[in-house]
């Protein structure tokens, strides 16, 4: 590692300065990296999309997910290397997958480490240092010490970016669809018992969205993650100082081939020794006011003059007698407003997490909730008369049974089931509001009928038409023992 190569400014950072800093690596490299970032990502999706098999499709996105290492472990490879002042090519990255695959611990990655929410922060340990072992952990444990609880937070809020994302280029959809087909859509697939091509498309929708969604979100994530691992390694090992010392030494060097250079260095040689040195007295003191504005002048240099205000709370109006009675009553405010604090930011986030928990246990009922309300176009009227026959009520008896059996005894077969067949045409107008046209046959009502009806109404009507089929176009009675029945369960 060339630090002299180094296209970062190198400075003892904060650790969320260091995050910062991640992100803007990434802004200033982006053209080297996203587009070789997001060919092999795409390719990875492709290639999960095409092994899996169409039962299971949905589940595609999470295959993805769960691979998040092997992907971090390419942008880490890139990054350091651009970090480095050193482009990669695509071939280049593809020519160092198998190293990445076998030398960097991706076995552990995808298995008993793969929660952890400090990977991104241990990756450079695998994969830069090659640390096995008790080194390993040794160096982890080191690295920990002033940066794991940053690591984890970055993690966490990297990843509630990434729903952040996702569910904002849905809302998108739904705001540049001048219809409700695209809410509507989204809203069925969420349903039990869609078609088959219906969940094809929303698996495609959602694996399509959730990639675009790592390929934004995991370059940050990573390149946050070593820029926080530089800051820790800066801090262990002085970088700064050491790159500092290193550009001094170049001008020096320099400075010492120009011929001012050797000029002076002559006189100081023939100089130096017709210069008396003064004698100064360690044990010389001075004088209480000349110390004074000595140490005052040394306290104004800039080094000096950094300033920091800390507020706290105190009471306005103290008890002198009460505070040397109870020498250690601030100690023990401090201690109960910590224990406070810490308990109160514990129950936040448990909240936090039942909330979640509980929009994905009750998501439905939310999205019937968040579904913007229709305003019902009115219903036309329902037509008075259907294939010649008059369907209006008042032209029906009371009786619809009574009459119709009295009307087949009476060996009117034909009116007995046309008074029926009207009825049923009334009660599904009227009554059910399926919404029958002129144009439609006997056949459609059928259709219409199979999602309104129970499944013993829809069998009534189901004989009925087809009774009254048999006696209107085939001329053919029907038996009794085919007809009485529909009499009876009339009602």
């Amino acid at each position: 590692m060339k630090l002299d190569d180094i296209t970062t400014t190198i400075r003892l950072r904060s650790p969320w300065e260091a995050v910062d800093l991640g992100f803007a690596m990434v802004r200033y490299q982006a053209r080297g990296l996203f587009p070789v970032w997001i060919l092999l990502l795409t390719a990875f999706a492709l290639m999960w999309w095409v092994i899996m098999p169409s039962a299971y499709q949905q589940y595609v996105p999470l295959a993805v997910w769960w691979c998040k290492p092997l992907y971090d472990r390419i942008l880490l490879h890139s990054l350091s290397h651009q970090m480095f002042n050193e482009r990669l090519s695509m071939a280049a990255m593809v020519s160092a997958l198998p190293r990445l695959l076998w030398h960097s611990g991706l076995l552990a990655a995808l298995t008993i480490r793969r929660f952890s929410l400090s990977r991104g922060f241990n990756l450079p340990i695998w994969q830069l240092e090659q640390l096995r072992g008790k080194p390993r952990a040794a160096r982890q444990t080191l690295l920990h010490l002033q940066t794991h609880s940053h690591a984890v937070w970055l993690t966490i809020a990297c990843q509630h970016l990434e729903y952040v994302v996702l569910f904002s280029l849905y809302l998108l959809m739904i705001m540049l669809d001048p219809t409700d087909g695209a809410w509507n859509y989204l809203f069925s697939v969420f349903q039990a018992g869609v078609d088959a091509d219906t969940q094809y498309w929303g698996n495609v929708l959602y694996t399509v969205l959730y990639v675009f969604t790592i390929g934004i979100i995991e370059p940050l994530y990573i390149a946050a993650s070593f820029s926080l691992y530089i800051n820790r390694r800066t801090q262990l090992e002085a970088w700064d100082i050491e790159l500092a010392f290193r550009h001094l030494g170049a001008r020096l060097s320099q400075l010492a081939r120009t011929p001012l250079a050797i000029v002076l260095i002559g006189t100081v040689c023939f100089g130096l020794p017709s210069v008396s040195p003064t004698p100064a007295w360690a044990s010389e003191r001075l004088p209480p006011e000349a110390a004074a504005e000595q140490i005052h002048a040394v306290m104004q240099r800039e080094e000096f003059a950094e300033m920091r205000t800390q507020m706290q709370w105190v009471l306005r109006h103290p008890d002198p007698a009460k505070a040397a009675t109870n020498p250690d009553l601030t100690g023990w405010q401090k201690s109960l407003s910590l224990l406070f604090a810490n308990v109160t930011k514990t129950a936040l986030w448990l909240a936090l997490i039942v909330l979640i928990v509980m929009v994905i246990v009750y998501r439905q009922r939310i999205l019937t909730l968040l579904k913007p309300i229709r305003r019902q176009a009115p219903q036309p009227p329902p037509p008075d008369i259907l294939f010649g026959m008059d369907i209006r009520p008042e032209s029906l008896p009371a009786d619809i049974a009574a009459a119709s059996r009295q009307l087949w005894e009476a060996q009117q077969h034909r009116e007995a089931l046309s008074l029926l067949y009207r009825a049923a045409l009334m009660r599904l107008t009227r009554h059910d509001h399926l919404a029958i046209h002129a144009s439609h046959t006997e056949g459609d009502i059928l259709q219409l009928a199979q999602t309104q009806l129970s499944p013993t109404r829809l069998a009534w009507l189901t004989a009925t038409t087809q009774a009254w089929q048999a006696i209107a176009y085939a001329h053919r009675i029907p038996p009794d023992s085919q007809v009485l029945p529909l009499f009876e369960e009339w009602a």
